[in-house]
């Protein structure tokens, strides 16, 4: 009986998940693939491209065929915590030298706010805020980048202005504290998301790898009142970087702990 694209994806991939196809072994045609399993040309394609939008496989294009991608071996890691020099503040000593990524540069201007970002700042869905996007990145490795792009809040904007163009030295963060006269609090909540064909192509990443997302809050409180500042949406290839940051010790978990009184598995 033929088989389905979807199960002949399923075969190769856990071919390739044994490391019975490691990587830059090419793959069988789709000629073969559809003698091999009874099927047309065009379902051993889909089965190929199935496998291809999962980032497990790449098109060398030609006769060339198709082959297992090559991962990266390691991911950078990424801790995640505030830190500061001469210029300002950076989130993590292994991003202190990296810049604005060769031919492009800081955008600013006006934008209706995204829902999930209105709902940070505390504003309506497409409320205009001030946006300030841009694509750091390591200037030695052309992978090592991400998109940053950080939304004010309108009244920050309306308190300092200078925020929403050339911030001066120290940019946006130095500017909110000496308006707020007190130290940001920070706080970040990482998700994973899908790429857009835009965000994939300026980060340089094949198809089927995710985004890790990091959405970071800049609060404040201003005339007794808490006002999220700024909200920082910042994405890059999970393929290339991870997370870490340790566990804190919070109420009875701090030590010395009192001895457990019940069994997890039976309770």
């Amino acid at each position: 009986m033929p088989r389905s694209a979807e199960e002949i994806a399923a075969g190769l991939r856990t071919r390739i998940h044994d490391g019975e196809l490691q990587p830059g072994d090419r793959l069988p045609t789709m000629e073969a693939l559809a003698e091999e399993h009874d099927v047309s040309r065009q379902t051993a394609r889909q089965a190929l491209n199935i496998l291809k939008t999962e980032g497990l496989v790449e098109y060398r294009g030609g006769r060339s065929g198709t082959f297992v991608r090559q991962k990266p071996a390691t991911r950078m890691v990424r801790a995640r915590a505030m830190e500061r020099d001469n210029l300002g503040y950076y989130s993590g000593a292994n991003v202190q030298h990296w810049r604005l990524v060769e031919g492009t540069r800081t955008e600013v201007g006006e934008v209706p706010a995204p829902a999930d970002i209105a709902a940070y700042l505390g504003v309506e869905p497409g409320t205009p805020v001030v946006a300030r996007k841009r694509i750091n990145g390591d200037p030695d490795v052309p992978t090592h980048r991400q998109l940053t792009d950080s939304y004010l809040h309108p009244a920050a904007v309306a308190a300092v202005p200078v925020i929403a163009g050339n911030s001066g030295l120290g940019g946006i963060y130095d500017r909110i504290e000496e308006w707020a006269e007190q130290p940001i609090s920070w706080e970040e909540e990482i998700t994973a998301i899908t790429p857009s064909p835009a965000e994939a192509e300026a980060l340089l990443m094949p198809p089927g790898v995710p985004l890790l997302r990091v959405i970071r809050t800049s609060t404040v409180k201003v005339d007794g009142k808490v006002l999220v500042a700024e909200v920082n949406d910042i994405r890059f290839s999970a393929e290339v970087f991870s997370i870490r940051y340790p566990m804190t010790r919070r109420g009875a978990a701090k030590w010395p702990v009192q001895p457990a009184t019940n069994d997890f598995y039976s309770s």
